[in-house]
């Protein structure tokens, strides 16, 4: 099992950055319960010494957050937030920039915009 209740920023960020490489380099930021941890970008990191809110917020209530920050380094971007537990303890948190979030919800809303529903097929975009 994976124990990162006290593990330092340097212990988390081989298996952070596994996971940047994972999510085609998609910002990812990853803690400790105890400790602060890595904030990594574009295959750098960038901070070894990262809190993180959102983290914070999942070490606290243990649930997957999709949400948007209004404050930090990801501020207006959505992110998705999971905690990584220790059989029912919870000993860290990681997150990634959610690439996917509100695409969808755009796609069906251009395709319910009466200029263009004309346009398109009634069998791909049943209204």
């Amino acid at each position: 099992m994976l124990d990162l209740k006290g593990t330092s920023s340097k212990d988390i960020f081989p298996l952070a950055y596994a996971i940047h490489i994972l999510v085609n380099k998609s910002p990812v930021t990853m803690r400790s319960k105890d400790k602060p941890g890595v904030r990594i970008e574009k295959g750098k990191l960038l901070d070894d010494n990262y809190e993180g809110y959102v983290l914070k917020q999942v070490l606290d209530c243990g649930e997957i957050l999709r949400v948007t920050p209004i404050h930090g380094p990801y501020a207006g971007v959505p992110v998705v937030v999971v905690p990584v537990k220790e059989e029912d303890e919870i000993t860290g948190a990681v997150g990634i920039v959610d690439l996917t979030a509100g695409i969808f919800e755009e796609i069906h809303s251009i395709t319910r915009r009466k200029d263009l529903a004309k346009f398109l097929p009634d069998e791909a975009f049943p209204r």
